[in-house]
């Protein structure tokens, strides 16, 4: 393949995976008061909002697994985009909690095909590089975020909240087209696939399961906060429903930002240790805080802190889980550690909305908050087990 073609094809799959998270987060600063607005109560709003993350726990390792034994990895992504397409025009034309929790299942059937994305954009890169093409593929997921829930917010500013959901649909759409215009670049069959089984490999792999269980934690505050406290937080500000976007946008402008300083700033000057340390405690003293903001311009500067911490910590995890690791195992692997740390997609505003309907507010921020800081007892641990993995496999036999 020339020069050009690949960078067409990095540049085209770059914007494919934009409009994957545009078309799965573009109605998430809305969602939560627009349950509400249904009446519909703490707990069960929690669950229809965790419904993606409990798809995307249950799926993504089987998708993992089907994409290393079949090495048909874009057919796997148009199938997922077509659950999104279908399922949000559902919502629109008939809004009840029952079509809204079937939607955000469909939603996670589409984002357990991101396992897909991260093995075929680092296919298009050398081995050395894997780690910086994941890095740049994590910069998709704030900005596509941004862009998605600033074109909902417009449509649920002119045309109302449920309108949004059609943004998702549209990009989805967009996206599967692109789809038929990548060449995916298959990777030869090992020999050593015959003869080792990539499930058995990395289940019994133990770097998997505390990557994931951290990062499950990890990814527990920004969909528990961001997109299910805080916008209900902001509402009592007086903000209304179609400018939540502002402050999701915030969040992920500078998640966005700190991701892209990872590699040139953060793992220079502090190691990756020190970059998810400092990434996580301070994720979880700004979730503590957030409820004793005394304005909407300090719920704000709160806000930005949350992005540039979870974007710290978030794209380290990233990056050390698929460097190191046969390209024949890359997707089990990448859909094993996905699957675990989609439990806290899930768990996230569960936990949040039984401890909203149970206590008080304050309290959900409080539980979520500790927990982030807690879990980073665990990241010195879990370098070490990376460390020792990659070492033991390239001392010769």
């Amino acid at each position: 393949m020339s020069v050009q073609l690949l960078r067409r094809d990095v540049l085209l799959f770059f914007i494919i995976s934009l409009l994957f998270f545009v078309s799965i987060h573009a109605f998430d600063p809305f969602l939560a008061p627009y349950i509400t607005s249904l009446n519909v109560e703490a707990r069960t709003m929690g669950i229809i909002i965790g419904a993606t993350g409990l798809a995307s726990m249950l799926l993504r390792f089987p998708t993992g697994i089907l994409s290393d034994r079949f090495h048909n990895r874009k057919r796997i992504i148009q199938v997922g985009l077509l659950f999104t397409i279908l399922s949000w025009p559902i919502v629109f034309l008939h809004p009840t909690p029952e079509t809204l929790f079937i939607a955000k299942l469909a939603d996670g059937v589409t984002s357990a095909t991101w396992v897909i994305y991260n093995v075929m954009f680092v296919a298009f890169f050398p081995p050395l590089e894997a780690a910086a093409a994941v890095a740049l593929l994590s910069v998709t997921s704030p900005v596509g975020t941004f862009i998605g829930i600033s074109l909902a917010g417009f449509m649920a500013r002119h045309f109302g909240p449920q309108s949004s959901f059609l943004v998702a649909t549209a990009a989805a759409t967009l996206a599967l087209l692109l789809t038929f215009f990548i060449r995916e670049r298959r990777p030869e069959r090992a020999r050593e696939e015959a003869a080792v089984s990539a499930v058995r490999s990395q289940l019994s792999d133990k770097s998997v399961w505390f990557l994931g269980g951290l990062c499950a934690a990890v990814m527990m505050v920004p969909f528990a906060t961001r997109d299910t406290l805080t916008p209900l937080l902001a509402e009592g500000f007086g903000m209304a429903a179609g400018s939540l976007a502002t402050l999701s946008s915030i969040h992920l402008f500078f998640y966005a930002l700190s991701t892209a300083l990872c590699a040139p700033v953060f793992y220079r000057r502090l190691g990756l240790a020190k970059t998810a340390v400092i990434g996580g405690v301070m994720q979880g003293v700004v979730a503590i805080a957030m409820p004793y903001a005394p304005n909407i311009l300090a719920l704000y500067g709160l806000q930005a802190l949350a992005g540039v911490s979870f974007g710290m910590i978030f794209t380290v995890l990233n990056s050390l889980i698929i460097t190191h690791t046969p390209v024949w195992q890359q997707s089990t692997r990448v859909g094993l550690y996905q699957s675990i740390y989609s439990a806290g997609i899930f768990f996230g505003p569960v936990l949040v909305g039984y401890i909203k309907y149970y206590f008080a507010m304050k309290q959900g921020f409080l539980v979520v908050g500790l927990i982030s800081i807690l879990s980073i007892v665990l990241i010195h641990h879990v370098i070490r087990m990376v460390e020792a993995r990659r070492e033991s496999e390239t001392v010769p036999a």
